[in-house]
């Protein structure tokens, strides 16, 4: 017996706990999704998030130790970005008839994300690490761990606030769009990828491949204006901080 959670102990100090963990999580967000009709409310990203929130501290894991555990999982999401092409090239057509208000878009959103996260966090009185980490909370988590390095932000605040604003966008975005009774498809899912990146180009699926195409290209557009623009903005920003 004693050998057996010895066994166990050692496991949970392996990578191979923090994997299967987040996929038992995963897999049960999805039921609870599917039970739940697809209520936003109800969103994947949000529910698997809360057996992890309860597993770790009952075995003494901590964030950084599940973080190590699971970088197999986050190195994929880089792949799992770059193979959004495949629908975008399937609806490449329909992008070429719409091109020049998609690269205004990008830019005005993206710099409107920012700016907004930016000045607001700077109106609180927050510090210029934390108001650095919040820069690029409309990008995907890959660019944006790479992007708030070049702004003395914190990784982990960064991971945090792409997060939340997925989650936010994801469950604003349906509401949203019958107010303003948005029913083209493209604008749907473009609107979903340039604000929520990753949750909300997931969350445009559901609406169909068009606007998982166009929120694909979204997200990608706008991590790259933002790779590009903040790095070399923030030092121009920073001094007023």
């Amino acid at each position: 017996m004693i050998d057996k959670l010895d066994n166990l102990a050692g496991l949970v100090r392996t990578p191979l706990f923090g994997i299967l963990l987040t996929l038992a999580s995963y897999r049960f967000a999805l039921w609870v999704y599917g039970r739940s009709n697809s209520l936003p409310l109800f969103h994947p990203f949000l529910v698997a998030s809360i057996p992890v929130i309860i597993v770790l501290p009952l075995v003494g894991v901590d964030y950084e130790e599940y973080r190590d555990q699971t970088t197999l999982i986050s190195f994929l999401l880089g792949p799992a970005t770059v193979a959004l092409a495949w629908p975008l090239y399937r609806q490449l057509h329909t992008v070429r008839s719409v091109l020049t208000p998609i690269l205004i878009a990008t830019v005005l959103g993206g710099f409107i994300s920012a700016a907004i996260a930016v000045g607001l966090a700077w109106w609180l009185g927050a510090p210029a690490e934390v108001v650095g980490s919040l820069a690029p909370k409309s990008i995907t988590t890959p660019i944006a761990v790479e992007v708030v390095q070049s702004t003395g932000g914190y990784v982990s605040l960064a991971a945090g606030a792409v997060a939340i604003t997925g989650i936010v966008g994801a469950l604003a975005a349906g509401p949203i769009f019958r107010l303003l009774k948005v029913t083209d498809h493209r604008i749907k899912g473009f609107a979903l990828g340039l604000v929520a990146h990753a949750i909300g180009t997931a969350r445009a699926f559901e609406y169909g491949e068009k606007a998982g195409a166009f929120a694909g290209l979204a997200l990608g557009l706008c991590g790259l204006v933002t790779a590009l623009a903040l790095p070399w903005l923030w030092p121009w920003v920073a001094q007023y901080l």
